[in-house]
């Protein structure tokens, strides 16, 4: 019996940028500079910038396909670069002066914020929003066509899931790790690269979700045609 899910073995440029970037992040974990990586530093600004991207992409993805599906897919992650970019920033607290400092950097933190206990509940609001939208505009129908058609970015994915074990490994989350790993600037570089790598795997489910739909409506015609 054929699998329903059928895997594409085509390999575009972007993922062995990923898979260079992957092998790329230790090396540059020993010789950038430590002030690179604290917090609100060099690596966690690219984070918020390529969110950012992330945000913008599915954006006016979801402005410029309307009423196409691929619009209502693009309008339920929307909330979610947002919430990313809200954490990687502490909820608004690095435009602020630090909290004090370390010999990692300066702390920042959201606890003195006057609109902090709000944050939870606007997270909930929003997680919630997402959860009902995609289940009422059935968006994983598109992703499940997206898998048939053996189109879904499997690698892209790989690497965001590495990058989110390596992550944690450098802050020694997960026991067994190598010494070695367990450092600031490996931790950031990680969980940059699983930022890229979401990206990459956003722009091509938009992409191929986009493409489906005149691919679709072309077959439509043509069965209507041979019924005439």
């Amino acid at each position: 019996m054929p699998s329903r899910f059928r895997y594409s073995p085509d390999f575009p440029y972007s993922s062995s940028l990923l898979i260079l970037l992957l092998l790329s992040c230790y090396p540059l974990s020993i010789v950038l500079p430590p002030s690179w990586a604290w917090e609100n530093g060099a690596i966690e600004d690219g984070d918020v910038i390529v969110l950012g991207i992330g945000l913008a992409w599915a954006f006016f993805t979801w402005l410029r396909a309307r009423p196409a599906q691929v619009a209502l897919l693009a309008r339920c992650v929307v909330p979610i670069w947002a919430i990313l970019i809200g954490r990687e920033m502490s909820w608004g607290a690095v435009l602020f002066a630090p909290d004090h400092m370390t010999p990692e950097g300066p702390v920042f933190t959201s606890h003195h914020l006057w609109y902090r206990p709000f944050v939870t509940p606007v997270l909930v609001a929003l997680c919630a929003w997402v959860a009902w939208s995609a289940w009422r505009c059935r968006v994983d129908r598109q992703l499940n066509a997206l898998l048939e058609r053996g189109r879904f970015p499997w690698l892209a994915m790989l690497i965001v899931l590495a990058a989110a074990v390596g992550s944690s490994c450098a802050e020694s989350h997960l026991r067994y790790c190598i010494a070695t790993l367990q450092n600031q600037r490996f931790e950031e570089l990680m969980e940059l690269l699983g930022y890229v790598a979401l990206v990459a795997v956003q722009a091509r489910v938009l992409r191929e979700c986009e493409g489906a739909a005149p691919r679709v409506a072309a077959g439509a015609g043509a069965w209507r045609s041979d019924v005439r």
